[in-house]
């Protein structure tokens, strides 16, 4: 009876083995598979904050180019010396007619991007494409409340804000774009929403966001019309 004892304790060992070294894989498999799903949480929550600074890079570029507030309503600033809420001088400021367009395009052109203070000419939007492009484009952007007043805390989005020694995670490109408003002759979605005749243009925003962790980056784009609706 001793040496079957023995046996059964022995055999008693293994299965204890056995069963730690299973009960241990179970428990780094869990941690594993929690750290996994904290890490995706973090990273959704991260682009979420950074698509929705840039959904609000695009309506602080509309205000822009509406040439009002941050509240849509208020006018910019007054004077001769400005239109809207950007400066006369210099020439880089959003048209309201062809002679302003003509020379909007002489100051562009002169420029390498033909980008300044964030309005543009047409392009194909492949700066986005690389990191010096974007980061060449970041030069000659606009941010968050820059010509509208708009400000940002951390409260709201951290991504908006910036200031002293707050490099911008956030800028708006706006590419002004000629509109032959006598293409749409008949009637439809292309006339209904075409610019009015006095101002043919469209403006192309394109709002990018930068996340709190690498390689987190939001890019929104749309198109803005002004026309004078008839009450």
């Amino acid at each position: 009876m001793t040496g079957q004892s023995k046996h059964q304790r022995g055999v008693s060992m293994f299965i204890v083995l056995v069963m730690v070294m299973l009960s241990s894989l179970l428990v780094i498999w869990a941690s594993r598979t929690a750290l996994f799903s904290e890490m995706i949480t973090g990273n959704d929550s991260d682009y979420q904050r950074a698509f929705e600074a840039a959904q609000a890079m695009v309506r602080d570029a509309e205000f822009d180019i509406m040439g009002t507030l941050a509240d849509g309503k208020t006018e910019c600033r007054s004077g001769a010396a400005y239109v809207g809420c950007r400066e006369l001088a210099g020439g880089v400021f959003f048209p309201a007619d062809e002679d302003d367009f003509q020379t909007l395009s002489d100051s562009l052109r002169a420029a390498s991007p033909s980008c300044m203070r964030g309005i543009c000419l047409g392009n194909d939007g492949t700066f986005l494409n690389s990191k010096t492009g974007l980061e060449a484009m970041q030069k000659v952007a606009a941010t968050y409340g820059t010509y509208t007043g708009a400000k940002a805390t951390a409260a709201s989005n951290p991504l908006l804000m910036t200031g002293a020694g707050q490099a911008p995670r956030a800028w708006y490109w706006v590419e002004v774009l000629p509109y032959d408003v006598g293409a749409a002759t008949t009637a439809g979605p292309a006339q209904r929403f075409a610019p009015d005749a006095g101002n043919p243009y469209v403006f192309r925003i394109t709002a990018v966001a930068k996340g709190l962790k690498p390689n987190s980056m939001a890019v929104v784009q749309t198109v803005f019309v002004r026309k004078r609706i008839d009450s």
